[in-house]
């Protein structure tokens, strides 16, 4: 009986597809996790209505690159009237906003000075996360399914004991 390796090598996505698809759940689980997170942050927070009042540019440094990123800096009233001005975290080049634009904003009551602005940006940490593990089950999925056509062209499990058998008696 000859066995072809390259079939062989296909069947070991019997064993390394169940690693690489518990890693992925592992992920998307982390993900699921950071999204439920964000949403009860944004949940406990009170809407408004900013203005961008001013862009700030900032230059970083990676190794002997450089580029610049603008952050929009907000204006914004709360419920009791107070006026709060804060900066954005969340940097771009070429910038997102320009001054008057208007922005919805999400505060904490206790601390409006952790404002944020209200954008898809917000969700954009736990979708990247959630991607890649949804990457990673995928691949592990179509590994093992892969394995599993090339078992059933052999004849199932028995085809995979005859090959256990084969290898031992080749050592």
């Amino acid at each position: 009986m000859h066995v072809n390796i390259h079939s062989t090598n296909r069947i070991r996505g019997l064993l390394s597809g169940p690693i690489v698809l518990v890693i992925g759940l592992g992920i998307l689980f982390l993900g699921w996790q950071l999204r439920t997170f964000t949403q009860n942050q944004i949940a406990t927070m009170l809407p408004a209505e900013g203005k961008v009042v001013e862009v700030v540019s900032r230059t970083k440094r990676s190794g002997s690159e450089r580029k610049t990123y603008f952050y929009p800096v907000v204006e914004f009233r709360t419920a009791n009237e107070e006026v709060i001005r804060f900066e954005s975290s969340t940097g771009s080049n070429p910038s997102a906003y320009r001054v008057g634009d208007a922005v919805k904003v999400r505060y904490d009551p206790q601390t409006p000075q952790s404002a944020v602005i209200d954008s898809w940006e917000l969700w954009l940490p736990s979708g990247i996360v959630i991607g890649v593990g949804g990457f990673f089950a995928l691949i592990g999925i179509l590994t093992i399914l892969n394995a599993l056509a090339v078992l059933l062209k052999w004849g199932g499990l028995l085809g995979l004991l005859g090959i256990i058998l084969l290898r031992r008696k080749r050592t």
